[in-house]
């Protein structure tokens, strides 16, 4: 290319780029903003309103963990149901023993020195599901005697997580399931196939702590072992699937001094909170972070070996129903520093829970508390209420004006 020619081109292209430069760098952008607006963000803290504490009876039988055990105030009876296919030939040998095992997958108020705790082992007449139980249903099982032997537990070391403990089921049962199992002439309606025992802890006996065994179908599932003599020796026979679930009873509602949350006999709790300090109906606010923070009475508060430290924060779903929820957007609450022992503070984002309270006002119910094991443990984390002007529960909240 000649020279004249690149210059003309290079002049072309200083010229194009001073044009484009000679505008306002915002000219293009600012028409995005009516009327020059300007933004600019806020921080506040809105404290808590109201706050209640409720319990429910929900079923039980989605849980990880099988809890028995009991407590000043909770009593916890496991129930197991095997599932059994026998051959007719199994009728007819000689049961040498039958061996029970559980794999300990949570502990709960274990106290050193321990305190001694008897397990019993009793038969379950009622049919049940672990689908459809709730602790209202104790009332309706029969549970009677049976002559196993139980389970004494005296060593700490017992309730480690993974320790498997042992009994010896009563033989007489298990050569009457075996009967049952086998017969095939039988109408179902007139003998009822029911395979069930009941765990609980001895009467009596407090503070003996709650462990807690893998649900079937798991690495470890309950086991019932039995040993038998034929005609060419001993041989055994393993029983470790079915379904199980646990009741647990006996809890007073909670002081209204404080909000409660609890796993097991679920015991949860709703707050509410008010929008209006930042956002009415004419000047609503764009919600930039969230932080919703409690504040724990550790000195009233259990947690057990085997779960996390942390809950659930849903979105309240009805004024009239306290512990309805929308189980589509919760929040993790979760300690703010773990090393903290006294008057912990539990932190939930809940950005987009605010901005809906904001966006749809008659739709703020609140946030309802529920334990993250609500089905498998019994930790109980307890915190201040709106009654305690220094440790109510608050939001921080950062945000901007429309």
């Amino acid at each position: 290319m000649k020279p004249y020619w690149k210059s003309v081109i290079l002049a072309a292209l200083l010229g194009a780029s001073f044009i484009g430069c000679s505008k306002e760098p915002t000219a293009v952008g600012a028409k995005l903003f009516p009327n020059g607006e300007k933004f600019a963000a806020h921080d506040t803290t809105l404290l808590a309103i109201g706050d209640t504490t409720i319990r429910s009876a929900p079923i039980n039988g989605g849980g990880l963990n099988v809890l028995v055990g009991n407590q000043s105030s909770v009593d916890c009876k496991a129930l197991l149901r095997f599932y059994i296919s026998i051959p007719e030939s199994l009728t007819r040998v000689e049961i040498d023993s039958a061996r029970l095992s559980l794999t300990v997958n949570y502990s709960w108020n274990t106290s050193s020195p321990l305190t001694p705790a008897t397990f019993d082992i009793n038969q379950v007449t009622t049919p049940w599901s672990a689908a459809s139980v709730t602790a209202d249903s104790l009332n309706g099982l029969s549970l009677l005697p049976t002559n196993s032997s139980p389970i004494t537990v005296t060593s700490q070391d017992t309730f480690t997580i993974g320790k498997v403990l042992t009994a010896q089921i009563d033989t007489t049962l298990v050569r009457k399931w075996i009967t049952l199992a086998a017969d095939t002439t039988a109408a179902d309606s007139l003998i009822p196939r029911f395979f069930s025992i009941a765990i609980e802890a001895h009467p009596g006996l407090t503070n003996a702590g709650i462990w807690g065994f893998t649900r079937f179908g798991s690495a470890t599932p309950p086991s019932l072992v039995v040993i038998y003599h034929n005609t060419w020796g001993k041989d055994s026979i393993t029983l470790n699937l079915g379904e199980s679930t646990f009741l647990a009873t006996g809890v007073p509602l909670p002081s209204s001094d404080y909000i409660e949350v609890q796993g097991g006999v679920s015991i949860r709790s709703r707050i509410r909170f008010s929008m209006k300090p930042i956002s009415d109906s004419t000047n609503k606010a764009i919600i930039n972070n969230a932080t919703m923070k409690l504040t724990l009475n550790n000195s009233s508060s259990l947690l057990g070996v085997g779960t996390e430290d942390s809950l659930l924060a849903f979105f309240s779903g009805s004024d009239a129903l306290p512990d309805s929820i929308q189980s589509t957007k919760f929040a993790y609450g979760y300690r703010q520093d773990a090393s903290q022992t006294t008057n912990s503070v539990y932190i939930f984002s809940i950005t987009t829970m605010v901005q809906q309270w904001i966006n749809s006002p008659s739709n703020n119910f609140g946030v309802a508390l529920r334990s993250l094991n609500d089905f498998s443990s019994v930790d109980k984390l307890v915190f201040y209420s709106i009654k305690d002007s220094t440790r109510a529960p608050n939001i921080l909240v950062t945000y901007t004006k429309r």
